[in-house]
């Protein structure tokens, strides 16, 4: 599998995940700052419940922005039969009744599935339960996930 390709897949779906945000917060923006929301008495909020909306979704932008910069220099990791799994490593696990999982170990964007040919590869994090529970081991361990036991098959 192509890891590049995989990097190109993410960074197009966390930079259309960036211009929905970007979207979102210029339009609770303008709801917070429009002169029909000023408040008129103590109980009138919604004007203020607009900029905190504006303001959460701004800082979404602000990670996405980091996330989408952390691909685009992150360094892909050459994997051997005898390497540990770490960051940029495409592993392959396999349950007991020979279904397959293919994860990507990435530094954000966490969940985000992506086809590659005939897999779809899921992007895991390190800080992630299962990202923890594949950094460091080797292809051959077994290792127990939430959705049961799987061996790791191949590490790239």
């Amino acid at each position: 599998m192509d890891k590049k390709q995989l990097i190109a897949q993410v960074i197009s779906k966390l930079q259309a995940d960036l211009e929905t945000n970007i979207a979102a917060a210029n339009e609770a923006r303008e709801t917070a700052t429009h002169e029909e929301n000023v408040a008129e008495n103590k109980y009138d909020t919604l004007g203020l419940e607009a900029s905190y909306l504006a303001h959460g979704q701004s800082k979404r932008v602000e990670a996405l922005e980091i996330d989408i910069a952390t691909y685009r220099g992150m360094p892909l990791r050459k994997f051997t039969e005898d390497s540990a799994v770490g960051l940029s490593a495409l592993v392959t696990l396999e349950a007991a009744d020979g279904t397959l999982k293919h994860l990507f170990i990435g530094p954000a964007g966490g969940g985000i599935q992506v086809g590659l040919g005939s897999y779809t590869v899921i992007f895991v994090t390190p800080e992630a339960p299962i990202g923890k529970a594949l950094i460091g081991r080797y292809s051959g361990d077994v290792v127990m996930l939430p959705q049961g036991e799987f061996e790791i098959t191949d590490i790239s």
